[in-house]
Formats: C-alpha cells, sequence, structure tokens
C-alpha cells in the first residue's frame, strides 16, 4: 500500500497534468484512469464507499450546473447550442472529473492529520501544514455550535422571514458562532502550551481515536 506522502504527491502532481491537458481525446483517457483509480479504491474500502460516491456526486453536482449555462447562447430570438461552448464544457466535465476523482481515490482514508503530515514531508513549512490541519479540524466543530445555536433559536420560536428582525437575529447567531470559536480557540492554545508546544520544531499529531502519534509538525513534552 502506498505511503500517505507518495499519495498527495502523486494527486498533486496528476492534478497539474490534467490541468495542462487540451485535448478532449487525452482529458478523455485522464477521466477514464481517474474513474478507475476511483473503483479501485472502492474496492480497497479504503473509505466507506457511500462516502466516495458522494465526493463524486458533489462534484458532478459542479459540472451539471456548467452544462446547463455554458454550452447555450441565445440566439435569433431563442436559445441554442454552441459549438464552442459546448467544446468547453465538454473540456470542462473531463477536466474536474479527472482531477476531482483522482483525488478522492489518492486520498481517500487520509485525515487532516495525516493530510498535514504528508504535506510536511513533502517539504510544506511545519507551520502551514498546522495551520492545515487545525482547520479542517476545526471546521466541523464551527459547524456543529452553529447547529445547536440554531436549535436553541427554533425552540425559542424563531422562524426565519423577510424582514428586520430575522436580519438583526441572524447577525446575533454569526456573532454567536465567532464568540464561541474565540473561546475555543484560547482553551485549545492553553492546551496545546501546557503539553508543551511553543509553535517551532517537531511535535507529533495525535489521533483522538487511535490514541497514538501520527505525525511530526510541531513541539512537544
Amino acid at each position: 500500500m502506498m505511503s500517505a506522502p507518495l499519495r498527495l504527491l502523486l494527486a498533486v502532481s496528476g492534478s497539474l497534468m490534467v490541468a495542462l491537458l487540451h485535448d478532449t481525446r487525452l482529458l478523455l483517457i485522464a477521466a477514464v484512469l481517474a474513474l478507475t483509480a476511483l473503483l479501485h479504491a472502492v474496492c480497497q474500502r479504503r473509505a466507506p464507499r457511500r462516502q466516495l460516491l458522494r465526493r463524486a456526486a458533489i462534484l458532478n453536482l459542479f459540472v451539471a450546473f456548467v452544462w446547463l449555462t455554458l454550452p447555450w447562447q441565445f440566439a435569433n430570438g431563442g436559445l441554442h447550442w454552441h459549438a464552442a461552448g459546448l467544446e468547453a464544457t465538454l473540456q470542462i466535465s473531463l477536466r474536474c472529473n479527472a482531477a476531482g476523482l483522482l483525488c478522492i481515490a489518492l486520498l481517500s482514508g487520509i485525515d487532516a492529520c495525516g493530510l498535514a503530515t504528508a504535506a510536511t514531508r513533502l517539504g510544506m513549512p511545519a507551520k502551514l501544514a498546522r495551520l492545515l490541519a487545525m482547520t479542517v479540524r476545526y471546521l466541523s466543530v464551527v459547524h456543529e455550535t452553529r447547529l445547536r445555536i440554531q436549535r436553541a433559536m427554533q425552540a425559542r420560536g424563531f422562524r426565519p422571514r423577510c424582514n428586520w428582525r430575522t436580519c438583526e437575529v441572524l447577525a446575533l447567531q454569526v456573532a454567536l458562532i465567532l464568540v464561541h470559536a474565540m473561546l475555543r480557540a484560547e482553551r485549545v492554545s492553553q492546551a496545546m502550551r501546557a503539553r508543551g508546544f511553543d509553535g517551532h520544531g517537531a511535535a507529533e499529531y495525535v489521533h483522538p481515536r487511535a490514541g497514538k502519534p501520527l505525525a511530526a509538525t510541531g513541539k512537544s513534552s
């Protein structure tokens, strides 16, 4: 099985190569290869099958939106296909699927900490890797905070409408989310410093479930 740094390197290199392709036939071959890689990842069970298919479906929602807008033009009082727009749409669709499915296949099963570790081993600055890992980790926490505040608002009878009161309540919701995020950031900073982290040197990320170090990107003691 390939290591995480190698998979990240292949994903980035493959995406760059796909971005430089302009021949539709080559893009089609790249998309087929990426689809094959995704099916291989599904068979290898690197991640839940539903999760991989959901990511592929989200990617193709953007592709569907492109097909609904780009290849059309108004001419002679009606809506008609445009040859140049159709060609551009086809290339965008193939390019998105080739690069997107390749990244989904290669990076499946790698969490934020593992991705930051792999990026550090490939030469990314340690501070940027830590920022990447913590951003991915705490975006879900901020989302959970938003859902909790929203449920509390609905329990108190709030129903969004097109009026000034709704704007005020939504502004207060955003402010509460930011306050909660700042307080959590302070607690996380205090916890990291209590464990000897000073922002320099090499430290090990610890997966919350595995309970063992995954990466080395900050100092700990």
